[in-house]
């Protein structure tokens, strides 16, 4: 039986001991420290995937309905596909789960009644007035350990890792359908 894989088991430091010189550039406490990383927000990410599948969401399904609810009374496609740093494919695929479940609507989009635009549901409102409370509770318990200072330097720690993905080429992927 193949047991779950762990970034905290990859033996990471060991491996790069045994390249020797070839590595001798890299930090190995910065390894560590994006390996611890990359552990917690494996963690992270499954307790709220858990958490949105409690109320029938996906972490994508969740976004577009919190871009709604947010900009209310309505958003067209490419809107939110723009606001959430997706492809108007994948927005698309994603509000035709949510039709299907009477979580929005199309509407029509000013004087051209060709364009639609997308609005939540009276079912689309009463689901994020639910689901808001949790999930916004299990954010703010994530950081509930540090003090008022210790969260401002996360903040500002993980805007220096932020930049540095961008520096170093690293595209965002889109969230879970």
């Amino acid at each position: 039986m193949v047991s779950d894989f762990s970034f905290r088991d990859t033996p990471a430091l060991e491996a790069l001991a045994r390249r020797g010189a070839r590595l001798d550039y890299l930090d190995p406490a910065a390894l560590a420290a994006a390996q611890d990383i990359l552990r917690v927000s494996k963690k992270m990410l499954a307790a709220f995937a858990e958490a949105f599948a409690t109320h029938g969401l996906s972490p994508g399904r969740y976004a577009v309905l919190m871009a709604l609810d947010v900009q209310r009374p309505s958003m067209a496609p490419s809107e939110i596909a723009d606001r959430l740093g997706v492809t108007r494919a994948t927005v698309t695929g994603l509000i035709d789960g949510l039709m299907r479940d009477n979580l929005v609507v199309h509407v029509p989009e000013g004087s051209d009644r060709r364009r639609k635009a997308i609005s939540l549901t009276p079912v689309g409102e009463a689901l994020i007035d639910a689901v808001v409370p949790d999930i916004f509770k299990r954010m703010a318990d994530l950081t509930s350990p540090l003090s008022a200072d210790e969260r401002r330097t996360t903040l500002r720690l993980l805007g220096k890792i932020e930049a540095g993905l961008s520096t170093a080429g690293v595209k965002e992927k889109e969230p879970n359908a």
